[in-house]
């Protein structure tokens, strides 16, 4: 499939953190591949953004942090990702760690994001 430039996403002109976060096991979209394909583009494009990504193996999907998985789903979220995703099913501890990091690492980028705010 060939992509134009107009259908590219600008990313490069974002300021300031960019967070890209998925899974190898995304089976509704090739999360890996495209976040790939952004780091590419930001090592093509000059850009004054920090960029930081992950690409977990196992976290399907819905790879929320824990504290919001548990904020829309209160109830039943473990049971809920079982049967939505095959690979939580399959690698149930590994999702959640994956999720549990994708937590901290969201937390840690809104501080920093605080900070820089606050410092100026």
């Amino acid at each position: 499939m060939i992509l134009y430039e107009q259908e590219m996403i600008k990313i490069e002109k974002i300021n300031g953190i960019l967070l890209l976060i998925g899974a190898e096991d995304d089976v509704l979209w090739d999360t890996a591949k495209y976040i790939r394909r952004m780091k590419q583009r930001m090592k093509e494009h000059p850009h004054t953004c920090r960029l930081e990504y992950v690409i977990y193996e196992h976290g399907t999907h819905f790879v929320f942090p824990e504290s919001m998985l548990k904020t829309m789903l209160p109830v039943g979220s473990g049971v809920f990702m079982k049967l939505a995703f095959q690979a939580a099913r399959k690698h149930p501890k590994e999702c959640r760690s994956t999720r549990l990091d994708i937590d901290q690492r969201v937390r840690n980028a809104v501080a920093e994001w605080k900070s820089r705010k606050r410092d100026g």
